[in-house]
């Protein structure tokens, strides 16, 4: 169709009269459109790759995953090629800071055990004590208190090496000593209140063992004309505990210092008082030490306590003993901070003393334990 011609012959004049105009724009504009219509093509299809671009957005909302869970995804398959396989998570734990707690404190392990080391002896090596021992002591002791005896007292039997200040005194007197590292023997110290620093009537200076039970060897001051110093002792006292430190003065044979030692043990047994042998740190008998094997023989026999003092002896310069090769070595304080003193004889001594009181103490409160128990049973508690 000419427009351009069809608009020359259109007399546009007639624009100019009102009541004709509404008319001529009216045929002007379906002329317009229906030229329109004639020469515009048809729609093409829309490229793939532009379509693809138009409609990426809208599908990517509605489609994939939020953008946090899809980038890692994405970021990790378009990198894949120039980064190097990431290790196996078996290889390789994700958390390996906490392998080293477990490994250097499993949560099944008991926890630390309190030292208990004198000089690098254990306390098996100087306190010899089997399980039937133990019964023995629990047996011994619950006579004792049967008979009234004083479960917070001990008494000590011996010769001048007992009857010395050094001698287990200082524990009470909290200023000459120090434990350090061995605090936790303050309750035995407690416990036993007043008995470190008592001598009694059965330390004597130069007695051996065939005194101990001779009313003529007693002291008249204190004990009756028939009493020997051991029954003189127990009644003053009252004890639960004896220490028992003989051997030095017994210079006739070993078999005498057994007997004797045998009969001394035996009262204190009938008395219900636990009876503690302790051996001796001088070689007296030069280098036999006959006496000291009868005292382990006997403790073993009669399933008492063996205080092995020797083998703490062992540890220390010149056996623990001053150069008189008799009396044991001592220090201004039982500081157990210093190193020194533990070369030192008496301060070992009263140490290693501590631990015998408290493993016997463990003892019978195990006996007073069972029988708690026991009365529940009983009773029906």
């Amino acid at each position: 169709m000419d427009l351009p011609g069809l608009l020359r012959r259109i007399d546009l004049s007639g624009l100019l009269r009102p009541d004709r105009s509404w008319f001529l724009w009216f045929c002007l504009t379906a002329v317009l459109l229906t030229a329109c219509t004639q020469t515009t093509a048809p729609p093409t299809a829309v490229p793939t790759l532009i379509l693809a671009a138009a409609i990426t957005p809208t599908h990517t909302t509605t489609a994939t995953p939020p953008l946090p869970t899809h980038t890692p995804t994405a970021t990790s398959t378009a990198s894949s090629t120039n980064i190097p396989p990431t290790p196996s998570p078996t290889l390789t734990p994700s958390s390996p800071h906490l392998l080293t707690p477990r490994l250097l404190t499993p949560a099944s392990s008991p926890p630390p055990p309190i030292p208990t080391l004198v000089n690098g002896l254990v306390l098996e090596d100087f306190l010899i004590m089997d399980e039937t021992t133990r019964q023995h002591v629990r047996a011994i002791y619950q006579v004792g208190q049967t008979l009234g005896r004083n479960p917070h007292a001990f008494s000590k039997l011996g010769d001048s090496g007992a009857i010395t200040g050094y001698y287990l005194t200082r524990f009470d007197y909290p200023p000459h000593y120090t434990l350090g590292d061995y605090a936790y023997l303050q309750p035995v110290i407690t416990h036993f209140r007043k008995s470190f620093q008592r001598f009694g009537v059965a330390v004597v200076i130069g007695i051996s063992s065939w005194h101990v039970l001779d009313p003529a060897r007693n002291n008249p001051h204190w004990c009756a004309p028939e009493e020997h110093m051991l029954a003189c002792e127990i009644r003053l006292h009252n004890p639960s505990i004896l220490l028992i430190r003989l051997g030095t003065n017994d210079q006739s044979s070993a078999a005498v210092l057994q007997r004797n030692l045998r009969r001394i043990v035996t009262f204190a047994i009938e008395k219900g008082v636990v009876p503690v042998l302790a051996t001796k740190a001088d070689r007296f008998e030069l280098e036999y030490d006959s006496n000291n094997a009868a005292i382990r023989e006997l403790a073993a026999e009669m399933h008492i306590p063996l205080w092995d003092f020797d083998r703490v002896a062992a540890t220390l310069p010149n056996h623990g003993l001053l150069p008189d090769q008799v009396h044991l070595s001592h220090s201004d304080r039982n500081d157990y901070t210093d190193p020194t003193t533990f070369t030192k004889g008496y301060p070992m001594n009263d140490l290693t003393a501590l631990f015998v009181l408290q493993e016997i103490l463990k003892v019978v409160n195990e006996e007073s334990a069972l029988d708690a128990r026991d009365w529940r049973l009983e009773n029906g508690d």
